[in-house]
């Protein structure tokens, strides 16, 4: 009786192990590329719904399976877009009828060809992916530049936080800084600007970003 108490400690004591080991292995790199492809999505699909080239809809299902609730909750008071005077967010989006979107976007985009913000274009860099604060959590960052006519228009940095949940990878928090470039600057404050904004350091290390994609077309679809 005493050999059985010993093997079966013995056998659950190894069980933990394998488990501890287990949880602790490193990342495959098929799972690292799942997770920069789902902030990938993220970024086309937030460009195709600020530009029109989406609707929220399409929008919508294009990343709700890998992002949270969470994730919704904070982003949905965001304004996409506003004109005379009025601003519409995420939430005014959700339920609008199709008929009505079409005519805000007919107006938005005769808008934007007005003033020739149809050649924008915006290149996003995306980071690998770093340990996060939690054991199930990751980080990816990125740095968008966008152009308009061959010339700077904006920069911005971000910070994704994805977690793993019942073994799916997803997003749940996502935090910003943005720099705007203006006539006035001198390249001594644009270069100042950039090198300012925040989530471009990873533990003390400058973040490498190995993944590009680059964004363009206004009203597309």
């Amino acid at each position: 009786m005493k050999s059985i108490s010993l093997l079966c400690g013995s056998l659950l004591l190894f069980a933990t192990i394998l488990v501890a080991c287990t949880s602790n292995s490193p990342m495959g790199s098929s799972e690292k590329q799942q997770i920069v492809e789902h902030v990938k999505t993220v970024e086309e699909s937030e460009f195709d719904l600020i530009y029109f080239n989406k609707s929220y809809r399409q929008y919508h299902k294009a990343i709700d399976e890998i992002v949270s609730e969470e994730y919704w909750a904070s982003i949905r008071s965001e304004i996409i877009f506003g004109y005379d005077s009025r601003a519409y967010t995420r939430d005014d989006l959700v339920n609008m009828p199709q008929e009505e979107y079409d005519k805000h976007k007919e107006h938005m985009l005769n808008l934007i060809h007005g003033i020739g913000m149809e050649k924008l274009s915006a290149t996003v860099r995306i980071s690998d992916v770093y340990e996060g604060e939690q054991s199930n959590q990751v980080n990816i960052y990125t740095i968008e530049n966008k152009e308009l006519k061959d010339q700077p228009f904006s920069a911005t940095t971000k910070k994704y936080t994805l977690e793993k949940r019942n073994e799916k990878w997803i997003i749940t928090k996502v935090e910003q800084d943005k720099f705007n470039y203006g006539n006035e600057q001198t390249a001594e404050e644009m270069e100042e600007g950039i090198k300012g904004l925040n989530y471009q350091i990873h533990d003390g290390k400058v973040i490498g970003y190995p993944t590009v994609i680059v964004l363009s077309g206004v009203g597309k679809v």
